[in-house]
C-alpha cells in the first residue's frame, strides 16, 4: 500500500515537473513558435492543461489510497501488505512472514472484525512466531495479541 501511494505521489512530481518545464520557454528566439503556439484554436487543449488533469487524477488516487487506510481495508490483500509494511518489512530483508493465513475477517474483540495475521520473523532462520495480529477492516488499526494477557491489544512500534 504504501508503496503505491510512493509512485502516486512520484507520479504527480513528473507531471508538475513536466507542467512546469513546458511553461517556462521565454525565450526571444522562439516569438515564431509562440505567435504559432498562441494562434491555435482556443478549444485545443493544451500540454498544460492536460498535465494538469493528469495530475489532478493522480493525486485523487493518492487521496483514495490515504481513505482506505483511514477507512479500514475492503480486502486480505491490502491489509497484509499495509501490516508488514508497518512492521517495517521491505522487500530487500523479508524479515517478517505471514503463515496460517485466513482471507476471511475474523472477530477480534467484542464487536470487532478484522484480518488475522500470524506473524513470524526469519531474521535469523529461526522463524520464531512474532505475534498474532489483527488489521481491523473498519479503522485500519494494528491490534497484537499480548502473549502474557493474551488480550488484544492496539500495537505500538
Amino acid at each position: 500500500m504504501k508503496k503505491t501511494i510512493w509512485i502516486l505521489c512520484m507520479t504527480v512530481i513528473l507531471g508538475t515537473s513536466v507542467l512546469f518545464a513546458g511553461c517556462s520557454n521565454t525565450s526571444d528566439d522562439n516569438t515564431a513558435e509562440k505567435t504559432t503556439a498562441e494562434s491555435s484554436s482556443a478549444d485545443d487543449n493544451s500540454l498544460a492543461d492536460d498535465v494538469e488533469d493528469a495530475a489532478d487524477d493522480i493525486a485523487d488516487g493518492a487521496e483514495d489510497a490515504v481513505d482506505d487506510i483511514a477507512n479500514g481495508f475492503d480486502d486480505y490483500d491490502d491489509a497484509h501488505d499495509y501490516l508488514l509494511n508497518q512492521l517495517g518489512n521491505n522487500k530487500e530483508d523479508g524479515r517478517y512472514v505471514v503463515r496460517n493465513k485466513t482471507e476471511e475477517t475474523t472477530e477480534y474483540q467484542d464487536g470487532a472484525e478484522g484480518y488475522h495475521f500470524e506473524v513470524y520473523d526469519t531474521k535469523d532462520d529461526s522463524n520464531k512466531k512474532y505475534g498474532d495480529f489483527y488489521v481491523d477492516k473498519d479503522t485500519g488499526k494494528i491490534y497484537r495479541e499480548n502473549t502474557d494477557t493474551k488480550k488484544i491489544e492496539e500495537y505500538k512500534k
